[in-house]
């Protein structure tokens, strides 16, 4: 899943510029909710409510905001060869970094709001809602924040046991079917009407500039939300559920697919000119084909070995021992200090390769 939605991302970034092509316009409305929201909704899935204690405190600043700030300053760097003028990214996120800032965030909130009576619905309200507050857009994604909310609260509440309930019966797998099926012809036959600005939920709903009555926008993102939830259920529920040899390795470095391929298409569409060749059918398919060996490249064992101290940094003497300062569960003083067992075998470094960003505790909450 993250090694598809990372290569739809990268596709989509791609394609957006060429929405007067039919066939390319078709397939990024086609694949929305496949992209970000599934990339979402498995940080949620492998995401635990549980207190955060220091040493989760410690990995999500490690797997999130320091690649943050790093991959941030590469940005910078790179605008600064390219354009000769120097852009700091402080109030806005650069291209495509939202999503971890937004996870910090998403992690921080997560204890909070699954104590609530209805979460999923409060979330899909507060989407629904933000639209109509203009001091929420761009600024710290705070719009995209709100709205994305409701599918990192499903993929939480997937590996709570609503996944054993809407994915695991025989039924599902041709309703997935069925409901990939009819989003491909919906978006076929709607593909000029669709406005891009809905399905970015970047923007407050005055700067979007939708046609009907003053509650069309409200209705417009709770269909896109509901519906996106609906297709995102749809493509896990397809999904194998076993290892496959290539794709699940390149599935680990799906985090590595996702914050370097900005930095690889910002000189490619400034310099190369290719997207303005692209027309027929088949350069259509061909510009698909080179971006899609660029997805597995950069997911490749190179590229994740040179990248990983961005990507994934460890910064040990950036934090104190918590055990030199009695932390992590040490007694209290005065009781006798209980045998810890028997460690479990440990995962392997690829295994985990992408768990220390989107599984800062438990993944499943007791």
């Amino acid at each position: 899943m993250r090694f598809f939605s990372g290569t739809l991302v990268v596709i989509g970034h791609t394609i957006e510029p060429l929405g007067h092509i039919d066939g390319l316009r078709w397939l990024y409305l086609t694949s929305w909710a496949l992209r970000v929201p599934v990339f979402v909704l498995l940080a949620g899935y492998f995401s635990s409510a549980g207190p955060l204690t220091a040493r989760e405190l410690r990995r999500l600043s490690e797997s999130v905001l320091l690649p943050y700030l790093a991959i941030g300053l590469l940005h910078t760097a790179q605008l600064r060869l390219m354009y000769g003028k120097w852009s700091v990214f402080v109030t806005e996120p650069a291209w495509g970094l939202w999503f971890l800032f937004a996870l910090f965030v998403w992690r921080m909130l997560l204890p909070y709001v699954v104590v609530l009576r209805f979460p999923l619905l409060i979330a899909g309200l507060a989407a629904v809602a933000v639209g109509m507050m203009s001091s929420f857009g761009n600024a710290y994604s705070t719009s995209r924040i709100v709205c994305f909310l409701p599918f990192f609260l499903l993929g939480w509440k997937l590996r709570q046991g609503l996944e054993e309930t809407l994915l695991e019966a025989r039924w599902s797998r041709w309703a997935a079917l069925g409901v990939l099926a009819a989003t491909a012809a919906v978006a076929w036959a709607f593909r000029h009407d669709v406005n891009l600005s809905w399905l970015a939920m970047r923007t407050p709903y005055a700067e979007m500039h939708t046609p009907g009555p003053p509650w069309a926008p409200l209705v417009v993102r709770a269909v896109v939300i509901a519906g996106g939830a609906v297709v995102a259920l749809a493509f896990v529920r397809l999904m194998p559920r076993r290892r496959l040899p290539v794709l699940s390795y390149l599935g680990a470095g799906g985090l590595y697919i996702y914050l370097l391929h900005p930095l690889m298409l910002r000189p490619l569409t400034a310099y190369g000119g290719f997207l303005g060749k692209v027309g027929p059918w088949h350069e259509q398919l061909a510009l698909l084909a080179v971006v899609t060996v660029l997805s597995a490249a950069l997911a490749s064992p190179p590229v994740r070995k040179l990248a990983r101290p961005l990507v994934q940094p460890r910064l040990p003497w950036l934090y104190a021992d918590a055990r030199r300062h009695g932390r992590h569960g040490a007694p209290p003083p005065g009781l006798p200090r209980v045998p810890s067992p028997s460690p479990s075998p440990s995962p392997s470094n690829e295994e985990t390769l992408e768990l220390a960003l989107v599984s800062p505790g438990p993944a499943k909450d007791t």
